[in-house]
């Protein structure tokens, strides 16, 4: 009686140790659930319930290395049913029961011997987890799927439950699908017909859809800040203007058009409705067990409609989703930018040139921009007194160099030239910038950058084909990123970028050495790159100093002559000049006021 007693509260002991343990487990799953689930939780038990009996009569029952075929059938005899054992049912058992209600007590059992079984009106057909006894008494069961996608529901019920080798249920893949009607087919047994439809009526629900308006930003920016920021892991950009969007995961859409009607034809093509899918939530799942990807969260926007769509997710997602929107759906503020670019250009030379010349029967002299050489058309004679001279390929030639008849004369010009030219461009934009977004101001024009010929061998003589570079940075580009405070001030980020064509460079062609090529087109720059101007409603804001100075002196004289103090100045030609230019800026941003609501609560 003592042993009886104390067997008694040892088994008292070891369930509620376990009753305390599974309590404390299940208190720090709760703790610890993700933020987009909702508050209470639901369970679907994935096990056949063990039904032997009716009767509810307790057992209790001490043993130890007892054959699990006696085991089982004691309980088949309290139960009044028939069993009937596969030859791979071996195996002993040692427990100690204390009034525990039969059905648990034979699943308990079956479930540490890894055996399963099947109930044939009042027969028990046991048989080892794994094996196929129990395919003999399978039928084929219709199931209905409204919702969503037969085929990923079967093979999560294959893969998650009916793999497990759990008492009752089968251990192989027995359900399949009918793709035309999306129906579940189940070659199983009831208690498989009964745990697949408690899996279905669980997750085959109509999902969620919700569109709400959006009044201040485009339906794409906001639904790429709600997949950035709101959905980090979910998406990624997107090549290709940012239409389509990728997702994370295992599988994603890229640019999918939904609800949208075209037609094509000659000319541009007319939608009507169409949406894209900015990112969307896909199971993804690692190891052995299978995903289930039936209501993924999707948000696409709906450009010509202004609205953003969020299909799928829990109700909690789209509260979230609508508070992210709400919050950051707002008027963004704007200002009036008057631009003014003046460029200023002042260019001067001056140039004094000495030009001496002297001739006579024997000798002559010229000197002119530098250069000392004889007369060409009277040169010096050392033998003979002419020689013919052709003016061109074809004509007779004539006697027209010969000596100098005339009598001596030295000659002497001077020519002194003051040049000065000013230059003023001025560019006058007006523009309206809006708060946070880039805005260009592009004044730029196309230049020939490089030239390459190539001689066409053909009949045609001289037939010459030529390949243009064309460049279209030449002049004037203003970048500017405008933010605008509510006390009246807008901070700015500018970048000016100038260019000018300096000088080209050029060679002769390899083909015909007659005909020269443009190899490279060296640009002059002057670019700025500011950040966080601060300007005052109003304000204007100057920005200068962009300065090129150039001054260029060239001396050409008659050797010894040239350098001698004083009367030199008389044997030289010197040639001076200069070159100025500069670029200002002036911006005046006037911010717009506007009462109307900064928010937008509007909900579709």
């Amino acid at each position: 009686m003592k042993n009886k007693i104390t067997k008694k509260i040892i088994a008292g002991l070891i369930l509620a140790v376990f009753i305390t343990s599974n309590t404390a487990m299940s208190a720090l799953a709760l703790a610890e659930k993700p933020s987009l689930r909702a508050d209470g939780e639901d369970t679907v038990k994935l096990k056949a319930d063990v039904a032997i009996t009716t009767a509810q009569d307790p057992v209790t029952l001490s043993l130890r290395d007892s054959d699990v075929k006696q085991v089982l059938r004691m309980f088949a005899n309290q139960a009044h049913m028939n069993i009937i054992f596969d030859s791979g049912v071996s195996g002993n058992v040692t427990l100690d029961l204390v009034d525990v209600p039969l059905n648990s007590a034979f699943d308990l059992v079956l479930s540490i011997a890894g055996l399963t079984y099947v109930i044939d009106g009042n027969t028990l057909v046991i048989s080892s987890s794994g094996t196929e006894v129990s395919a003999a008494k399978q039928e084929i069961t219709l199931i209905p799927v409204k919702y969503i996608d037969a085929s990923a529901m079967a093979e999560f019920l294959n893969k998650n439950i009916f793999s497990m080798k759990k008492p009752g249920l089968s251990s192989s893949e027995i359900v399949t699908t009918n793709p035309m009607t999306n129906e579940l087919l189940v070659f199983g047994t009831k208690n498989d017909v009964a745990i697949a439809r408690k899996v279905v009526e669980k997750f085959d629900k109509k999902p969620l859809s919700t569109s709400i308006k959006v009044s201040h930003t485009t339906p794409e920016q906001m639904a790429e800040l709600v997949c950035d920021m709101l959905l980090p892991s979910t998406s990624s950009s997107s090549g290709g203007g940012g239409k389509g969007r990728s997702t994370g995961g295992a599988a994603g859409i890229k640019g999918v058009m939904t609800g949208g009607a075209s037609s094509s034809g000659s000319g541009d093509d007319v939608e009507l409705g169409g949406g894209e899918v900015a990112c969307t939530i896909t199971a993804n799942s690692s190891g052995t067990l299978a995903p289930l990807p039936l209501q993924s969260l999707a948000i696409s926007f709906f450009t010509q409609q202004g609205t953003i769509g969020i299909m799928g997710g829990s109700e909690q997602q789209v509260e979230m989703i609508k508070e992210f929107i709400a919050q950051n759906d707002r008027k963004q503020p704007q200002a009036y930018l008057e631009v003014s670019i003046i460029e200023l250009s002042e260019a001067g030379s001056k140039t004094l040139a000495n030009t001496w010349q002297y001739l006579s029967k024997n000798f002559s002299f010229n000197y002119a921009a530098g250069s000392t050489s004889t007369n060409p058309n009277y040169p010096i004679f050392v033998h003979g007194n002419r020689y013919p001279h052709i003016e061109s390929p074809g004509q007779e030639p004539s006697y027209d160099v010969t000596k100098y008849t005339g009598p001596s004369a030295l000659t002497y010009t001077i020519n002194y030239i003051l040049e000065n030219r000013k230059g003023r461009v001025v560019a006058n934009p007006r523009i309206l910038i809006t708060n946070g977004q880039e805005s260009v101001i592009d004044l730029t024009s196309d230049y020939v950058k490089t030239v390459t010929s190539q001689v066409v061998s053909s009949s045609l003589t001289g037939a010459v084909q030529r390949t243009y570079e064309i460049g279209d940075d030449n002049g004037i580009k203003v970048s500017i990123t405008p933010f605008i405070s509510p006390d009246g001030y807008v901070t700015l980020n500018i970048t000016p970028e100038y260019a000018t064509i300096s000088s080209q460079v050029t060679s002769p062609n390899e083909e015909d050495p007659s005909i020269t090529d443009i190899q490279a087109t060296l640009l002059q720059r002057r670019n700025l790159e500011l950040k966080n101007v601060r300007i005052k409603d109003g304000e204007t804001l100057i920005i200068g100093g962009m300065i090129r100075e150039d001054e260029q002196k060239t001396v050409q004289k008659i050797p010894f002559l040239g350098d001698i103090p004083g009367i030199g100045m008389f044997f030289r030609t010197t040639v001076t000049s200069k070159n100025k230019e500069e670029m200002l800026i002036m911006l005046t941003p006037k911010i717009i006021n506007d009462d109307e609501p900064m928010r937008n609560e509007d909900t579709l």
